[in-house]
């Protein structure tokens, strides 16, 4: 699976224009599961416009990875970079002939798709590796709700970030005030599809127990965990802990496409300032 690197790319999806590099390409399951139509295709015909601004290229689709029903044909309009189109740092250009495999998405009511900050790639005489493959071959069996995701770059793209609907700044004002030892600490907080708090952990200990955790082998995310703790908890993470676990309501993690709403780990940072004694936190 290829990552490649935009500042900012818009779905116009009767036009698709890309800028300087800068984005994450999605867990490519998620962005099967987000697309309207995933094909592999050959590029049958590519037609500028008459002020060359934007290109159109027509794709002769060869096969269908998506259950439904897909055109034969189907056309995708670019806007055409003609200082760099050959050496610009992040543009890319397709050209007849060239053979494809195409995660399309609709967005009001148009269609459209990016080779950038996606999983839709030129493919050539290569073809599709392996692990692409096997997520092809059973990605319309996929649930959403089957699985526990996190903040990690290749899903960020496809969920809301969460706050807390709880008052924390009132929660963290009432933080014990000692000489702690230690007084950092990153913990991980599992929250259920309806936003209610339901386990913290450190996250030393998630680090220590994530080779037990149970990881879907086609499509790489995660099913269940369990967490055992390798060593005693310090005082600090003890209070931090307490502090956290009556921030008991958080706002749904929902896939943004489909507005289905998921279980999740939410990761925040917790510190106590020695100097002014307070509590701190970092979401």
């Amino acid at each position: 699976m290829k990552t490649k690197i935009l500042s900012f790319f818009f779905f116009l999806f009767g036009c698709i224009k890309v800028s300087a590099c800068d984005c994450d390409t999605p867990k490519t399951i998620l962005e099967f599961y987000s697309s309207k139509y995933v094909f592999k295709g050959i590029i049958a015909s590519k037609i500028f416009s008459k002020d060359s601004a934007t290109y159109t290229i027509k794709f002769k689709v060869l096969e269908s990875y998506k259950k439904g029903k897909i055109p034969k044909e189907l056309s995708f309009t670019s806007y055409y970079n003609k200082e760099n189109a050959r050496w610009g740092s992040c543009y890319t250009e397709e050209y007849q002939y060239q053979e494809w495999l195409v995660f399309a998405q609709e967005n009001n009511g148009k269609l459209g798709f990016s080779s950038m900050c996606s999983n839709s790639e030129f493919i050539g005489g290569r073809g599709i590796d392996a692990y692409t493959q096997k997520i092809l071959d059973n990605g319309n069996r996929f649930n959403l709700k089957d699985y526990i995701y996190n903040d990690n770059v290749d899903l960020r793209s496809e969920f809301n970030y969460t706050k807390p609907i709880t008052d924390i700044d009132s929660v963290f004002r009432n933080g014990k005030v000692k000489d702690y030892e230690k007084t950092y600490a990153v913990l991980a907080l599992y929250i259920d599809e309806k936003g209610k708090l339901i386990s913290i952990f450190t996250g030393l200990d998630m680090d220590y127990s994530e080779p037990d955790f149970v990881n879907d082998p086609v499509f790489g995310l995660l099913k269940s965990f369990s967490v055992k703790s390798k060593r005693p908890l310090n005082e600090f993470e003890i209070e931090a802990i307490h502090l956290f676990s009556q921030v008991k309501e958080w706002e749904q993690k929902k896939h943004i496409k489909t507005k289905v709403p998921v279980k999740y780990i939410r990761y925040v940072r917790v510190e106590f300032d020695k100097e002014n004694k307070k509590w701190k936190y970092d979401l």
